[in-house]
């Protein structure tokens, strides 16, 4: 028997949000500030992505599956309210995740409340003042403190990727990543979280590498969510990083919300693509090819791909990604994900791709140096 929730509209709502990898930290503590009580789904796993696939319609794609098991979890916690952003950038199907998953758990049973508003600074300003109660004051300090949050994140993140393939004692990065989240998420006001990041970016720094160590460079491109989010990737960041590969991804959230506040930066990305693609694919199509061109003139290893499955953007432009890698001759490797991947298929794939990657680096290597030693045979006949 389906459970419904009888909430009491004198108590204070109860709100949750997707869950997004480690910028779930960032959003949470936003909210917090802003008096709201927040309940977080549980982290992601089987369990969650399986209940959110039973009620799921048929031809979305993977995020919606994931995000809606995770509010099923909650809304049997107490839940009567679910934050959720609109994208309104392209033809992606994610416009429409609030609408389909309000229906879909209606339909259920479900008694809650979805704010589902644009994914602009204005309208995201406005919600959050109108549904907390906020003087505008109070959101643009919780907004200062959530953007501290927000790039102390990242830059832990891009400094654990380039320490892990150097780290001597495998696995203290990782820790100090993990705990260094953990404060975070605990942290109370601002004064707190600057002298957090002092702490969390001078252990890294101490963090004993080997920079003579031979490090092989894979970027990664795709879908914001998937590239993202670490449980649903498989932390593939981390285990190519103890592999001994330096993995780099231009697409974050920092990197999103400046392409929402600037669009001229999508013309300049368009412009530089109009070779491959002369239109707009929605979603992140453009910025996976514009990546991956720019991965290839900073002379990487490889390139990975990762996209959710049936995701229009990211598999209309994977034949233009394929046409990339045959001229270029670079390791390609496209990973789509859905409910049915297993992490051990996966780990498979990455075994193979590295070696591929390896193999790739020590002939780049092998045939420079012939280059060089042909240029100076030809020096000395002069």
């Amino acid at each position: 028997m389906v459970k419904k929730l009888i909430m009491d509209k004198t108590e204070k709502s109860v709100v949750t949000f997707a869950r997004w990898g480690n910028y779930t930290i960032a959003v949470k503590g936003l909210l917090e500030q802003l008096g709201m009580k927040v309940i977080l789904p549980p982290k992601t796993n089987s369990t969650i992505i399986a209940d959110g696939a039973k009620i799921a319609p048929e031809l979305f794609c993977f995020p919606m599956k994931v995000t809606l098991g995770g509010y099923l979890a909650v809304i049997r916690e107490g839940v009567d309210t679910i934050l959720s952003i609109q994208n309104v950038g392209g033809s992606c199907r994610q416009k429409y995740y609030g609408l389909i998953q309000e229906k879909v758990l209606k339909d259920g049973g479900y008694k809650v409340k979805f704010v589902d508003f644009r994914a602009t600074p204005r309208d995201i300003f406005k919600a959050l003042k109108k549904n907390s109660g906020a003087t505008d004051w109070q959101v643009a300090s919780a907004f200062y403190t959530f953007f501290q949050k927000l790039s102390l994140i990242e830059r832990i993140e891009k400094m654990a990727a380039k320490i892990r393939p150097r780290e001597i004692n495998k696995g203290g990065t990782e820790k100090i990543v993990r705990e260094g989240l953990a404060s975070i998420e605990k942290t109370k006001n601002l004064k707190e979280l600057l002298n957090l990041k002092k702490q969390i970016i001078s252990k890294l720094k101490k963090v004993e590498i080997d920079n003579s160590r031979e490090v092989f460079k894979v970027g990664m491109i795709g879908e914001i969510y998937t590239v993202t989010d670490p449980a649903i990737n498989f932390d593939l960041e981390a285990k190519l990083g103890l592999d001994g590969i330096e993995v780099h991804r231009e697409m974050n959230l920092t990197y999103h919300l400046k392409k929402l506040a600037f669009p001229w930066i999508d013309w300049l990305i368009q412009r530089r693509i109009y070779s491959y693609l002369q239109s707009t694919v929605g979603g992140h199509g453009r910025d996976a090819i514009g990546e991956m061109l720019t991965f290839i003139e900073k002379d990487f290893d490889g390139v990975i791909q990762l996209l959710p499955f049936g995701c229009m953007p990211e598999v209309t432009v994977r034949p233009i990604l394929e046409k990339i890698r045959q001229e270029n001759n670079i390791p390609f490797l496209s990973l789509s994900l859905d409910e049915q991947v297993a992490e051990a298929g996966i780990n498979t794939r990455l075994e193979a791709f590295a070696d591929v990657v390896k193999n790739y680096h020590f002939k780049k290597q092998k045939d420079l140096k012939r280059q060089k030693d042909a240029r100076t045979l030809n020096v000395k006949k002069i």
